[in-house]
């Protein structure tokens, strides 16, 4: 970067000296992706000589997506005097090709047939524009990478479209720790600094952020992706919420907060923090399964030696179809006693809501669920695996606005509600706002 005479704004320096296999960087307008992406590509192409490398893709939706990137890394090569011949490019819709004098091949890519991903095994890859991609092209690019493990490296840039789909669960997987080795990042458009030299202070930037609502500006001005305004808890953030540092504490209890059904039966391990944290720990989150099928499950988990109660939905008290009562069926293979409480949906949303709000005591959301709660964060409406096929829980929607919240997708949010209405949430609220004195004695010499 220093010959290229290319200062990265603190934003992009972080992107560039990423350490993750896979970067995927979602910018908003006018950020500077393709510049990037393209300085991420010619840089890590001199450091890999020493691996052999000699083949890398500039992958778009068409030719056309790829060009721009292509033409950056041209230029750039030209300037470190590296380019030993280019073929194609006559029109934009054409496949382009670029030989460096130390034999690196940089060629574009059309992932418009993504059938055709798998021809070669390239050492790099640089993705345009994804959001303009199906999933299985990403997959398929992912796929090539993996053949040249562990030196092979993935730039994917984009701007969001919306919150829903592949790309915003991508994207919400990469701020968590995740076996892919993925890292994803919230580019906003005033990273770019040659365009918005103020940064965000800038008068462009305020001039747009004046014409939109919050949620849209971020969207496609701060490179994070606005919440689907049906889905119930759109303060939910995986960046907030979704916590891996989180672990049992053994000298607390944990409470078992359950919703058994028959499409889904689901149970969360929940840890009440002396600060007044609330903990969600692990779950069983099933579908079809027995009630025996469930309870040996449950004591498999790591948690089980610490649980001494928890809380149940109300139905649980009644029998169906002529089979035992869940409840009572708990207490015969647990002995544990559990709380059981009527309330409405509402109630339940606003103890939910009062769950994420903030900490006073810690500075931080009160909620903190460990990743592998993987239904109840989708349920919340963020996202632990792309691949988890849950719905966030929403409300019904007409022409004349927003009616009441689905009785679906709500599982593990319900169970979550059950606990907070008892005994043990309520205690945890009291804790959350217990005063706390910042004063301190000055110690004396």
């Amino acid at each position: 970067m220093k010959s290229l005479g290319v200062t990265p704004s603190p934003e992009w320096e972080k992107v560039l000296f990423s350490p993750a296999r896979l970067l995927l960087a979602m910018g908003g307008e006018g950020s500077g992706k393709s510049y990037m992406g393209a300085l991420f590509a010619v840089c890590h192409s001199v450091y890999d000589v020493q691996f052999g490398a000699k083949l890398y893709w500039i992958v778009g939706a068409d030719f056309e997506d790829a060009r721009m990137e292509f033409d950056y890394i041209l230029e750039f090569m030209q300037r470190l005097g590296n380019v030993e011949e280019v073929t194609g490019g006559n029109n934009r819709d054409q496949q382009c090709t670029l030989l460096t004098k130390t034999g690196q091949r940089f060629v574009t890519i059309s992932a418009y047939d993504f059938t055709k991903l798998g021809r070669e095994e390239p050492d790099g890859i640089v993705g345009c524009e994804v959001s303009r991609w199906y999933e299985e092209a990403f997959s398929r690019c992912e796929g090539r990478l993996v053949r040249r493990f562990p030196h092979a490296w993935g730039f994917f840039s984009g701007s969001y479209e919306t919150s829903r789909g592949w790309l915003p669960a991508l994207a919400q997987l990469g701020r968590t720790p995740n076996a892919r080795n993925l890292i994803s990042y919230g580019i906003p458009s005033w990273a770019n600094r040659w365009r918005y030299p103020l940064g965000e202070g800038d008068p462009a930037i305020q001039a747009a952020r004046a014409s939109r609502s919050p949620e849209k500006f971020m969207e496609r001005f701060g490179g994070e992706p606005a919440p689907a305004h049906t889905v119930i808890f759109s303060e939910f953030r995986n960046v907030s919420h979704v916590d891996k540092s989180v672990d049992y504490v053994a000298s607390l209890p944990v409470y078992l907060a359950i919703d058994p059904g028959d499409k889904v039966y689901c149970v969360l391990f929940v840890q009440p923090q002396d600060n007044g944290e609330i903990w969600v720990m692990d779950e069983v989150y099933v579908s079809k399964w027995t009630h025996q099928q469930v309870i040996q499950e449950v004591q498999l988990r790591d948690g089980w030696p610490l649980v001494k109660g928890g809380a149940i939905d109300i139905a649980a008290k009644q029998g169906h179809m002529g089979m035992p009562r869940p409840i009572e069926e708990w207490y015969k293979d647990t002995r544990l006693i559990l709380w059981v409480q009527k309330h409405s949906v509402e109630d339940s949303i606003e103890r939910l809501r009062l769950a994420l709000s903030y900490n006073p005591r810690t500075g931080r959301s009160r909620l903190r669920v460990h990743p592998r709660c993987r239904g109840l964060i989708s349920e919340m409406g963020g996202t632990a695996e792309p691949s988890m096929d849950i719905e966030p829980w929403s409300y019904y929607e007409s022409r004349f606005g927003l009616g009441q919240p689905k009785a679906e997708n709500n599982h593990a949010c319900t169970a979550l509600s059950y606990f907070l209405a008892g005994p043990y949430g309520l205690n945890q609220v009291e804790k959350s706002y217990e005063p706390v004195s910042y004063l301190t004695r000055r110690k004396h010499a």
